[in-house]
């Protein structure tokens, strides 16, 4: 996108102030990678200033954290989420087109040994995840993080063919591994979550399927992309244009009633179906290049 396309950040600081005035608790801040994003913690900063009770959050790669893990205590941005989809260097290289694997990890360790922040390790749900499970296990066994698997929601034309990993799946390959218990209550109404004892070592497990156990009734996620579109549901084809609003003038009064107005026009819930056959997946997001595009 040109520059100009790209909400400014005392944009996005306005939009934020008035999304947590209207009761929003939780911000996060994903991609993408936002931590290339120049002055990305002057946004930080002035909501803090705002609003100090917030909770702040980041979904990153994991490549640029070493040089940013001062300013996100700094920042009191504690809970990181990583994505991480192979332990194998090679696949990483493949999978994302540049040889970070070990930065990444390294990243990873930093994070940890900086005792400040609530971790989880996102990975997508792949065919070749369940080939690396012990993998994944061997390494974050014991290790103060959260373990989480996606199920992988399509977006694009040639998801449509790619074939689709049920969680259950995953989940009885996780209780071949050890003892793994469901921490009943204890689900936020995105991520099951387990313990698992393996190999003697304990390892906590999420699992978020969007796609054979949908959350939908209990969602209350809002999403603002990069160029001011604002979505109710991530698989909604629906924008609704808060640049637009911010640009023409509009008063304080007239954006809460258009996201009000937004709000109340979301559907149910998304229509994709998946099977675990090799017959694919159908999407509704029809036209949309790529999750970084819409921030995920």
């Amino acid at each position: 996108m040109t520059h100009d396309e790209v909400l400014r950040n005392e944009e996005f600081v306005k939009l934020i102030d008035i999304f947590i005035r209207m009761g929003i608790k939780k911000i996060r801040f994903t991609g993408g990678e936002p931590l290339i994003r120049k002055g990305f913690f002057d946004i930080i900063s002035a909501n803090v200033k705002m609003h100090p009770e917030i909770d702040l959050c980041v979904t990153t790669n994991g490549t640029l954290l070493e040089e940013h893990i001062a300013d996100l205590k700094k920042y009191n941005v504690k809970k990181l989420n990583i994505s991480l989809d192979t332990m194998s260097r090679e696949k990483f290289h493949s999978l994302t087109g540049a040889d970070h694997f070990n930065t990444v990890i390294n990243n990873i360790e930093r994070s940890l040994s900086a005792g400040f922040f609530d971790i989880k390790i996102n990975g997508v749900l792949l065919k070749g995840t369940l080939e690396e499970i012990d993998d994944f296990l061997d390494y974050f066994a014991d290790k103060n993080i959260t373990l989480r698997f996606i199920e992988r929601m399509p977006v694009t034309e040639q998801d449509e063919f790619n074939e689709f990993i049920p969680s259950e799946k995953l989940i009885r390959i996780l209780g071949s591994k050890g003892e793994l218990i469901r921490k009943n209550g204890d689900d936020t109404g995105v991520s099951l979550r387990y313990d698992l004892k393996y190999k003697n070592r304990n390892i906590r497990i999420g699992v978020i399927p969007p796609v054979t156990h949908r959350f939908c009734a209990t969602c209350s996620r809002l999403r603002i992309a990069a160029d001011g579109k604002f979505k109710t549901c991530l698989h909604s084809n629906t924008l609704y244009n808060l640049k637009y609003l911010l640009r023409s003038g509009a008063d304080e009064t007239n954006i809460i009633e258009y996201i009000i107005s937004a709000i109340k026009e979301k559907g149910e819930g998304h229509n994709i179906k998946c099977t675990a056959d090799n017959t694919g997946c159908k999407s509704i997001t029809a036209g949309i290049n790529s999750m970084s595009s819409i921030g995920g």
